[in-house]
């Protein structure tokens, strides 16, 4: 660890089952683990109850409280590192503690953390995405011209930092693989050819795409069985391939073992900010079929541990599915053992020290700084 403990805050715009969510209490966790002291600030303002009256919508209320009972309502129930629930729409300075730095973790929190006093610390920015669909992308795009110190968690992230943003000085901090729950087995493939992803009900995850890939699989493979989990129910509407099995908010020990159920692992956003489903089916030894949409390029090598396609090309997605689910079982042995070695450099302590090296310089120059300006 550094010379420094550094008291930290990491603000986040409200609890929830993303992979956002989920790394950031991970990376908070490691830098707990290097002795800092770490704050996980969060916005948490109840959704309120509809009028009587309103007679759909709280139908829809009441459905949406009994599919939630007895499941896992957010990533931020426990944690290594300080819980602050904050019962607000946004955070200000004064629900937050004073600290070293505060980092802002998704476009309207840097907004919050630019305007706070130098008690609440230097200023910082965990890039996740190029969130622009999560907002006015005006408003989203001049976050990133903010005076905060960029942290971003995929190779492209950081590229487009420095090519549409001007930032040449973005921190590549990765994400990391929790291998006390994910890691290898060694396994064969599945007596009935198996694809397994994450239904996402956002355009941009790409759901529709997936599942018209599938289903032109399964014309030529009929037994074809689709592994499926989520946050969120699969809309009735959604034309859904044969075949398939749907885990909604599995507990968090059962998400390896639909990992081991497939042979095959299929990320098919349009744009996506790492992709970590994709990163711990591979720790698992999934071979993993990908489009070109950002992070899983920084963990999916062609033909190594699986295959890159184009985001709009559902046949040579639907190609590459049929090419790895069809393999023989040593070449597919081969891809699955590639897949777990390829992500072993991905794990959060090793990142933690990158995070960590990466505040201390910037701390130590805002000094060297202070006192020149003296």
């Amino acid at each position: 660890m550094g010379s420094r403990v550094l008291k930290i805050n990491w603000i986040l715009p409200r609890p929830g089952l993303s992979g956002g969510v989920k790394s950031n209490r991970l990376i908070a966790e490691a830098m707990v683990r290097r002795g800092h002291t770490v704050n996980l600030v969060y916005a948490n303002q109840a959704r309120p109850k509809p009028d009587f009256w309103r007679v759909r919508k709280l139908i829809r209320y009441w459905l949406s409280r009994y599919q939630l009972k007895n499941k896992q309502q957010h990533h931020l129930e426990s944690s290594l590192a300080n819980l602050i629930s904050v019962p607000k729409r946004v955070i200000s300075a004064d629900d937050v503690p004073d600290a070293d730095v505060s980092i802002a973790t998704w476009w309207e929190t840097a907004y919050w953390v630019n305007s706070w006093p130098a008690s609440k610390g230097l200023k910082a920015y965990f890039i996740r995405h190029h969130e622009i669909h999560g907002g006015d992308p005006r408003k989203v795009a001049d976050t990133y011209r903010l005076p905060l110190k960029k942290l971003v968690i995929a190779t492209w992230l950081k590229k487009l930092m420095a090519e549409t943003y001007g930032d040449d000085d973005a921190v590549l901090v990765p994400n990391g693989v929790d291998w006390h729950q994910f890691n290898f087995r060694v396994r064969d493939k599945q007596s009935t050819p198996t694809v397994g992803l994450l239904y996402g009900i956002v355009k941009w995850k790409g759901a529709a795409r997936a599942f018209e890939a599938i289903r032109q699989v399964q014309k030529r493979l009929p037994e074809l069985k689709v592994v499926c989990f989520g946050a969120h129910p699969p809309d009735p509407q959604e034309n859904l391939p044969m075949n398939f099995e749907y885990y909604f908010r599995p507990d968090q020990e059962r998400i390896p073992e639909l990992y081991r159920m497939t042979d095959c692992w299929l990320l098919p956003s349009t744009l996506e900010g790492f992709g970590m489903p994709g990163l711990e089916a591979a720790a698992c030894g999934c071979p993993v079929v990908s489009t070109r949409c950002g992070g899983p390029e920084d963990y999916v090598l062609h033909g190594h541990n699986g295959y890159l396609v184009d985001v709009d090309d559902t046949e040579d997605m639907a190609e590459r599915i049929y090419q790895v689910v069809t393999m023989n079982s040593e070449r597919w042995k081969a891809m699955s053992r590639n897949s777990a070695e390829y992500v072993k450099r991905f794990d959060w302590d090793r990142s933690a020290e990158i995070l960590e090296q990466a505040l201390l310089s910037y701390c130590s120059d805002n000094i060297r700084k202070e006192q020149s300006d003296r």
